[in-house]
C-alpha cells in the first residue's frame, strides 16, 4: 500500500474516532464558525446581544463532521439564548429551521438589573416563559404563562406603575 493511501486511511480512521467536542476544535469548524458569526454580524440572532459570549447553534444536526453542514442550518446565538433553546429542545418543544426562518421563536433579554440579574422572556408557538437569573447565571425563578391573557394582565400591572406622558 502506498504511503499516501495509508496516511489517508489513518486520517479517516482518526476522524471517525474523534468525539464531537474534539471535532469542534478542528480548524475547519473554527473557520466555518467565524463565517457564520460574520454573516450574522457577530450578534445573537434572537436577542441582538453582541457583548455576551457567542455560540454557533446547529438548528438541525448532521451525522457527518460539523463543518460539512449547510450554512443555512447554523445560527449565531449568545450563550444565554443558546441555553434557552437547548432547554426548550430538552423539554420536547419543536426547534427547527422553520421556527427560526419564520421568527416563531423570540427572546427578549433584559440585563444589567440591580446586582447584575438578567430577565429572559421566551416566546415559542406553544409556550410563553419569563425567567430570572443571577449575574452568575444561576436560575432564580421563572413563570410559564398559559395564554395571552396572562401576559395582558402583566402588561396592565406594569402600565399602572408607569406614568403616561
Amino acid at each position: 500500500m502506498a504511503a499516501w493511501v495509508f496516511c489517508l486511511w489513518l486520517f479517516i480512521y482518526k476522524m471517525e474516532k474523534l468525539t464531537y467536542s474534539e471535532k469542534l476544535r478542528d480548524p475547519r469548524w473554527q473557520k466555518k464558525r467565524l463565517q457564520i458569526m460574520n454573516r450574522d454580524k457577530f450578534a445573537c440572532k434572537l436577542c441582538g446581544d453582541c457583548e455576551t459570549t457567542l455560540n454557533v447553534h446547529h438548528i438541525e444536526y448532521y451525522n457527518g463532521n460539523p463543518w460539512e453542514i449547510d450554512n443555512s442550518k447554523l445560527i449565531t446565538l449568545c450563550e444565554h439564548c443558546h441555553y434557552e433553546i437547548e432547554s426548550l429542545k430538552k423539554n420536547n418543544y419543536t426547534i427547527d429551521s422553520i421556527s427560526f426562518k419564520n421568527n416563531l421563536i423570540k427572546i427578549y433579554k433584559s440585563a444589567g438589573w440591580i446586582g447584575g440579574s438578567r430577565i429572559m422572556f421566551i416566546s415559542h408557538p406553544d409556550l410563553f416563559q419569563l425567567k430570572v437569573y443571577e449575574s452568575n447565571n444561576e436560575f432564580i425563578t421563572g413563570f410559564n404563562f398559559t395564554d395571552v391573557d396572562d401576559l395582558n394582565s402583566i402588561v396592565r400591572i406594569i402600565k399602572s406603575f408607569v406614568k403616561i406622558q
